[in-house]
């Protein structure tokens, strides 16, 4: 989104100015919590790679040897439960960021209020983005429109200053009551 976009859509200057502040504010958050999942996902990829190497390790050090095999069984047991729980985890924090951009792409005004509201086992994710979270959308929208942002831009309604209906005041009482007393004032 970019400011010449809203001017062109009829907002003023200085709406577009405040709209694209709260549209960067929202992209740093986003950029925020891709970095830090991004981290835990590098974090989870060196562990396991360190594991796989000290597995190797030990594998070719334990040749010939029951008890080191036992325990190579055993660390290879750890390792594969180490490895399916990260994989676990890097899927997870992949499927709670492409709901979490999905939401802010549909305008949520709150996405943890929005996620509350959704059934996160029956979604799915694909190359296509979040499988059946579209509908559990609609759904959400059509009973809570409060948590989302209009569809369309409201264009504002410029009134020039004075009276903004065009017709001529109503003659009242206080208007005649302060010519009335003008004109027992004194002139110089």
């Amino acid at each position: 989104m970019k400011k010449e976009e809203l001017i062109a859509l009829g907002v003023d200057e200085e709406t577009a100015k405040s709209i694209m502040a709260l549209h960067g504010k929202t992209v740093t958050q986003l950029n925020a919590q891709l970095a830090t999942l991004e981290g835990e996902r590098d974090t989870a990829q060196q562990q396991l790679a360190s594991n796989q190497e000290e597995l190797d390790t030990l594998k070719e050090s334990a040749k010939g040897n029951e008890a080191l095999s036992a325990q190579l069984a055993d660390l290879q047991a750890k390792f594969d439960e180490s490895k399916t729980n990260s994989e676990n985890t890097i899927a997870d924090l992949k499927k709670q960021s492409a709901i979490e951009l999905a939401l802010t792409q549909a305008g949520a005004r709150n996405i943890t209020a929005v996620k509350a509201l959704l059934d996160s086992d029956k979604l799915t994710i694909s190359e296509n983005g979040v499988e059946g979270l579209s509908e559990q959308l609609e759904a959400v929208k059509a009973d809570n429109d409060y948590l989302f942002q209009a569809a369309e831009p409201t264009t504002p309604t410029i009134v020039a200053g004075g009276n903004p209906k065009g017709d001529t005041p109503p003659a009242d009482d206080t208007a005649k009551m302060i010519a009335a007393m003008n004109a027992d004032l004194p002139t110089k």
